[in-house]
């Protein structure tokens, strides 16, 4: 429980030794009003946290501690944690770390996200990033910047969080501190987090609606922000852990029946889970499970699920590449075009991992939209929620923010697609919701009747739309030339007339 500390003096003892607090990071809590800070020490010690909207008028709070004993020799091993509860939407709060021995840390901020109407809501959005990622610096600064409300970071996490020890996890997290002590760090499982049941990944994080240290069959949470409903999962319950299915499976169906009967306050449901439903084959292997038209287990659980209850994002990893969908369903797209669609869409980004296996997509599938493979630009995403009907999808070289990838999504009738099964397309077709395709399940782009001109220009490639927009400046550009040489083009025909 917090108390009120009265203000505290300027000047603190400086940490000494073992008890330095280090892998700063906060997350959401249950609510999006509600933030968890953690942070590790390599001696035992009792901690508090204090914070406070005024700095000079703090409150004071325990923190709970755990031991992570397994595989850490070499690890900050001592973790803690505190739960600040029903903070302010809109509302900044600055909080510091102070030991036992009176001893305090620097001065961290951070903001609590709005919950009213007429709010941009700004998540990064990454996956498979690890100590070798050449741009895990530039990426730290990125996300602290002060325009994120969160960072997504969706499973393979520091390659690895056990490996050495511990060592590895300690180390990236201490990278991660600059924008991790101010940005909400939110974290879903891969495959490389299995190790011993997840432990360091359930004992060094702490996620919404779980306690804490997370217990293994719970790695899997929903969050409301502003207008979008966030579903993360643990898609390894799918291949590795098949016990875990049907309790995920019964939350899942469970959460998105509420989320669609809340859809006017959060009408965007965006889901993010490490493994791909969808992916093109690419050099390194064309056998994953993604690839395959017939037998891949993930899609064969949610696809018909997130259809029938109208999700409209999938966000994975992964795959050690860039690749979005158009709106796909059962191998299909239903349009090319990202207004109004009928479908989810699908976003592969783990390209952050090229440096441990890059993997170059060889031969594009039907229903993919664009593709990046180039292991020369690790890329993150940029996910702006302008409002109820409207949200941008950019994606950047981490190294230098160059626009690699951006879309305009649309959607004004948010809720369920339609019924599913393999006439879903043709139903939609009799609905006159979709018009028909002239070639197997290849619609055509919608034409300008049906998709204006604003919607259409932001499907395009970036590199197209760089394009088209110097074009369109030189044509003004010459216009306004013209017009300003007619009149001194008129008074020298006059003059020539009279003479």
């Amino acid at each position: 429980m917090a108390h009120n500390a009265g203000v505290l003096p300027h000047h603190f003892q400086k940490f000494i030794g073992l008890v330095q607090p280090e892998q700063i990071h906060i997350a959401f809590g249950d609510t999006s009003q509600d933030i968890v800070i953690m942070w590790a020490t390599k001696k035992d010690s009792k901690f508090s946290v204090e914070f406070a909207g005024n700095p000079d008028n703090m409150q004071k709070i325990e923190a709970d501690r755990a031991v992570l004993e397994k595989s850490s020799a070499r690890a900050a091993k001592y973790l803690h944690r505190v739960y600040l509860a029903k903070l302010k939407p809109g509302e900044k709060y600055f909080y510091r770390l102070v030991a036992e021995t009176g001893a305090a840390s620097n001065m961290y901020g951070f903001k609590v996200p709005y919950n009213t109407p007429g709010k941009v809501h700004i998540f990064m959005i990454l996956a498979d990033m690890g100590l070798l990622s050449n741009s895990l610096k530039f990426l730290t600064y990125e996300a602290a910047n002060g325009m994120y409300e969160a960072l997504f970071h969706v499973g393979d996490i520091a390659y690895n969080l056990h490996r050495d020890e511990g060592s590895f996890g300690d180390q990236f997290l201490k990278h991660m501190e600059k924008s991790t002590a101010k940005v909400p760090y939110m974290t879903v499982p891969g495959d490389h987090e299995r190790f011993l049941d997840y432990y360091h990944y359930r004992y060094r994080f702490s996620m919404p609606k779980s306690r804490w240290p997370m217990p293994v069959d719970q790695l899997w949470y929903s969050l409301d922000v502003g207008p979008v409903h966030f579903i993360t999962l643990n898609t390894e319950v799918f291949y590795s852990v098949t016990d875990q299915q049907d309790k995920q499976m019964d939350w899942l169906h469970d959460d998105l029946q509420k989320a669609n009967a809340k859809r006017s306050e959060h009408p965007w449901i965006i889901v993010l889970g490490h493994r791909p439903m969808y992916c093109s084959p690419t050099d390194f292997s064309d056998e994953a499970d993604c690839v395959s038209d017939t037998t891949c287990a993930i899609r064969s659980k949610l696809e018909d699920l997130f259809y029938e209850e109208g999700v409209d994002l999938y966000i994975s990893g992964h795959q050690h590449n860039y690749e979005r969908s158009w709106p796909l369903y059962r191998g299909k797209a239903f349009q090319q075009g990202y207004k109004n669609p009928k479908a989810p869409v699908h976003i592969v980004n783990g390209a952050m991992g090229y440096q441990y296996i890059a993997e170059t997509i060889v031969k594009a599938k039907s229903w993919s939209a664009f593709s990046s493979s180039d292991p020369r630009k690790e890329l993150y995403g940029k996910l702006e929620v302008l409002n109820s009907s409207h949200l941008m999808w950019d994606v950047y070289d981490a190294s230098n923010n160059e626009d690699i990838d951006s879309i305009l999504l649309v959607q004004q009738r948010h809720g369920p697609f339609g019924k599913a099964g393999d006439d879903a397309y043709e139903q939609l077709v009799k609905l006159q919701q979709l018009h028909p395709a002239p070639f197997h399940w290849q619609p055509p782009a919608e034409t300008s009747d049906s998709q204006p001109l604003f919607h259409a220009f932001y499907g395009l490639p970036s590199a197209t739309r760089k394009l088209y927009l110097v074009s369109l400046c030189c044509t003004l550009l010459s216009l306004v030339i013209c017009l300003l040489c007619i009149p001194r083009c008129r008074r020298k025909l006059c003059r020539n007339s009279k003479r």
